[in-house]
C-alpha cells in the first residue's frame, strides 16, 4: 500500500508497517470516561431496579417509597461513582496515555500499559458498522455490531488516522454517509 500521508505529527510508521502513537487524554477537560463510568453504573442500578418494580407492583406494594428510595440509592451510587473518578484523576495527575497501533486491517487500543499486550481492544476494520467523528475532543468512534471503540487522535493527525480507517472499513451506506459529510465539513474548514 503506498503511504498517501506522509506529514504525520504524532504518528510513527514501524519497519512492519504499522502505524503507532499514543494519545494523552485530559481528563479535567474530556468528560467521555466519567460519562461512560455513570452510564455503566446507571444501567446496573435501573435495570434490576426497573424488575423489581413491576415484580413489586404485582404485589400491590407501596410503590411510592420503593421508587423514592430506588432514586436515593440511585443518586448515591452516581455520586459515589464522580467522587472516586475525580480521586482517580487526582492520583493520576488529570490525565491517561493511551497508546495505539494500527494497520490495513484492524486498530488496538491499549487501555493500560503497553506492556501488558494481553489487555487491549482489537477493532476489526472489516466488523465496522459506522463512524462517528467528534473533532472537539479529538475522537473517532468506531461502531461494531455490539462494541463500540474510542480512538483519541491528535488534532494535527487527525485527518490522516480518519481517512485511513474510512478507506479500510466496508463502505456501508452509513458510513459513506459519514464520509461525505466529513469532507465537506474538511473543505469548508479548508477554505475559510
Amino acid at each position: 500500500m503506498q503511504d498517501n500521508y506522509t506529514e504525520m505529527t504524532y504518528i510513527v510508521r514501524d519497519l512492519d508497517g504499522n502505524y503507532r502513537w499514543t494519545y494523552d487524554v485530559d481528563s479535567s477537560s474530556n468528560r467521555s470516561f466519567l460519562n461512560l463510568y455513570l452510564l455503566i453504573f446507571a444501567l446496573i442500578i435501573l435495570v434490576p431496579g426497573a424488575i423489581l418494580f413491576f415484580m413489586l407492583a404485582g404485589k400491590g406494594a407501596d410503590m411510592g417509597m420503593f421508587l423514592l428510595i430506588w432514586l436515593g440509592i440511585f443518586a448515591g451510587v452516581e455520586l459515589l461513582t464522580i467522587l472516586i473518578y475525580k480521586a482517580v484523576e487526582k492520583a493520576k495527575g488529570g490525565s491517561t496515555d493511551i497508546p495505539y497501533l494500527m494497520n490495513e486491517n484492524f486498530i488496538v487500543v491499549h487501555p493500560g500499559d503497553i506492556k501488558t499486550p494481553e489487555f487491549y481492544l482489537r477493532t476489526d476494520f472489516s466488523s465496522v458498522k459506522d463512524i462517528r467523528v467528534d473533532k472537539k475532543n479529538d475522537l473517532i468512534t468506531l461502531h461494531e455490531l455490539a462494541r463500540v471503540t474510542h480512538v483519541y487522535v491528535h488534532y494535527e493527525d487527525f485527518p490522516f488516522v480518519l481517512n485511513f480507517i474510512f478507506e479500510h472499513t466496508p463502505q456501508t451506506k452509513k458510513i459513506s454517509e459519514r464520509k461525505a459529510q466529513y469532507q465537506k465539513y474538511m473543505t469548508a474548514v479548508s477554505e475559510s
